[in-house]
């Protein structure tokens, strides 16, 4: 089952899933309001009266929470992907996959 994943990986799946989440985000109420309130936020940030310091602490710490939530959502659309394989597996739907949990 981690092979077929790798390969799907491998084959452009992350294109396919920026495509396919992107477009159900853009078409989200909720997704939409909290990026206005995202830009709302990030020009309060850059008018704030900071030292370099602080401010290279901040972004670098709002830098890693991007990364780390980005990566975060990358593994759980994997999880839905495997969990989807794994069930039409036990379903006999897809035949030649070992169905592993």
């Amino acid at each position: 089952m981690n092979k077929l994943i790798q390969d799907l990986i491998e084959k452009g799946m992350g294109n396919f899933m920026d495509r396919s989440r992107d477009a159900l985000a853009w078409a989200d109420e909720i997704y939409l309001n909290d990026i206005k309130d995202e830009n709302e936020l990030a020009q309060r940030y850059e008018n704030l009266d900071l030292t370099k310091v602080q401010r290279k602490v901040i972004n670098d710490y709002m830098a890693c929470a991007t990364t780390v939530n980005h990566r975060y959502a990358d593994i759980s659309y994997m999880c839905g992907i495997k969990d989807t394989v794994i069930i039409l597996v036990s379903l006999g739907l897809i035949r030649g996959v070992e169905a592993e949990e």
